[in-house]
């Protein structure tokens, strides 16, 4: 038995096969009919849907074999995705020194004849074979061999029509998940604006001096939020696109702290609060700025919203293993262990003032994390309720 080697694309077809998220899945109706069809044009009992991964062969269809998969080593197909171009027939298995000693020869389901056409992605990646198995030897007649070409490009054309299911079941997903915040998150901040506007234009509400610059206060917090919400909604609808521009390069850390830190400074003046900075000067992180500053930006808003008047906030960074790990801790109220759990999640609508009555500004921690792995990195939350949250932001170094 000679065992198949890698094609020469074998990273990138993997890739691609993962792609597909199609691996390990349940019998679908579209491939098992061409299945049928390729086992009843050829005329043979064993039909197959077979995809190569790192280390096996996985049925996704198949006519008249009860296993699931086989070892790659095992695997007639593994032969088959060299040659991308061309059907592999092999009319007698016991006489191609490839196959003659193969278990699946030499035992069940003792494979005599085989005919495998690659399945060849649109990017010229062969995914695995349409392949029909016979337990005598035989040959296949030039009209089988293009009826079963034909049939391979249709599996290939279901794979692909699979997947746009998945990107539109996705889409879909996002659309109820913008409308969920639109509704959940805008609304509130939206009515508290226009009922504080309301009163304060109108001249017979008798609202004393000192009132009104109170209401002034709130229409100016209210109006915040309203926007961090709103540009948050447009950031996540250009990455959720794939709209969203990506250009990572070496920046020094503490300069973008120290920037967000200034950004900030107006909301800290108000409640008094002290952001304390540890950052070596010479911290170099490969990062887009405009994520890193979105994220950082969210995060500090956060610990300043549920930090108590005349507190302080711990801005820290540090380095190891090609790692930044960059902590930002408040010593506020904290977050429940049930809410922490799924605080990620824009579905969970966890929502709660902070300590001088501020609203939340919707989608923040749910964009980090997605804008925090597509920097490389991660984002995590470490809370004790009642004593405070620290948001944990990795980030690769320079290089």
């Amino acid at each position: 038995m000679i065992i198949a080697s890698k094609p020469d694309d074998e990273s990138d077809r993997i890739a691609a096969l993962k792609r597909y998220n199609i691996l390990d899945t349940e019998a679908e109706e579209l491939f098992d009919s061409i299945a049928k069809i390729a086992a009843t044009i050829c005329d043979t009992p064993i039909a197959l849907v077979s995809l190569i991964d790192d280390d096996r062969q996985w049925f996704k269809a198949k006519v008249g074999l009860d296993a699931s998969e086989t070892s790659r080593d095992y695997a007639f197909c593994a032969h088959a995705i060299l040659d991308p171009e061309n059907l592999l027939v092999v009319s007698d298995t016991s006489k191609d020194p490839r196959f003659r000693d193969n278990p699946l020869v030499t035992g069940a389901p003792d494979i005599r004849f085989y005919a495998g056409s690659p399945l060849v992605t649109h990017d010229n990646h062969a995914l695995g074979t349409l392949c029909v198995i016979d337990t005598k030897t035989r040959e296949l007649s030039a009209k089988q061999a293009e009826a079963l070409r034909h049939l391979s490009k249709q599996v290939c054309a279901n794979l692909e029509l699979r997947l746009a299911h998945k990107k539109l079941e996705q889409l879909n997903q996002a659309k109820n998940k913008l409308f969920s915040v639109l509704s959940h998150d805008l609304r509130s901040p939206i009515n508290s604006v226009l009922s504080l506007a309301e009163m304060l234009a109108d001249p017979d509400s008798g609202f004393s001096e000192q009132e009104q610059d109170e209401f002034k206060r709130h229409l100016l917090t209210n109006a915040r939020v309203t926007s961090q919400t709103a540009e948050n909604l447009l950031q996540l609808i250009q990455f959720e696109q794939g709209n969203f521009s990506f250009d990572p390069r070496d920046l020094l850390l503490r300069e973008s702290l120290l920037s967000c830190e200034s950004l900030l400074s107006g909301t800290c003046e108000t409640k008094k609060i002290q952001i304390l900075t540890t950052c070596p000067p010479e911290l170099v992180i490969r990062a887009d700025p405009r994520l890193l500053q979105s994220i950082l930006q969210n995060l500090l808003s956060n610990a300043l919203k549920f930090s108590p008047l005349s507190g302080k906030i711990m801005l820290s960074a540090e380095s190891a293993d090609q790692i930044v790990s960059i902590r930002v801790q408040d010593f506020g109220q904290g977050i429940k262990e049930k809410a922490l759990y799924n605080i990620f999640d824009l579905n969970s609508h966890y929502s709660t003032s902070g300590t001088a009555g501020e609203q939340g500004c919707g989608l923040g921690l749910t964009l980090c994390k997605q804008f925090a792995q597509r920097l490389g990195g991660d984002l995590v939350l470490e809370s004790e309720y009642g004593k405070g949250t620290t948001a944990i932001l990795t980030v690769p170094t320079k290089g």
